[in-house]
């Protein structure tokens, strides 16, 4: 069990950092999404940070989470939380994940549930 918290976690920092690498080109895709969305996630900036916590949170995945030391999870627990909240308060898309015909946030929003769901396997099967 405490190997499939652990895949489950590094998958959604991993997707998480494909989200943030994949910005730049999504955003010369479609340009009729304007001005705002490149610089909200596809500017040097934001993808920087993005991929900065995406490896910071995969080198805690694959050391002290594995090992089960509770301030890792707690630390990784603080980090999709506060990616989440500030998703939600300033993406008006992310509103519209549950409806599967409009565009949102879909993928941000499944390596969240994938991280929160193998930080709970990771906190119960601590040794």
């Amino acid at each position: 069990m405490r190997k499939t918290s652990i895949v489950l976690i590094a998958a959604a920092y991993v997707l998480l950092f494909y989200i943030s690498v994949s910005a730049p080109p999504h955003a010369r895709a479609h340009p009729q999404l304007g001005a705002a969305v490149i610089g909200e996630y596809a500017g040097p900036w934001p993808v920087a940070l993005g991929c900065v916590v995406a490896l910071s949170g995969l080198m805690l995945v694959f050391f002290p989470i594995r090992r089960g030391e509770r301030w890792a999870i707690l630390t990784s627990l603080v980090t999709f939380a506060a990616l989440f909240v500030t998703r939600m308060v300033t993406d008006p898309r992310c509103l519209v994940v549950l409806d599967p015909h409009q565009h949102g946030c879909h993928s941000f929003m499944i390596a969240i549930v994938l991280g929160m769901v193998g930080l709970v396997l990771a906190w119960k099967q601590r040794p």
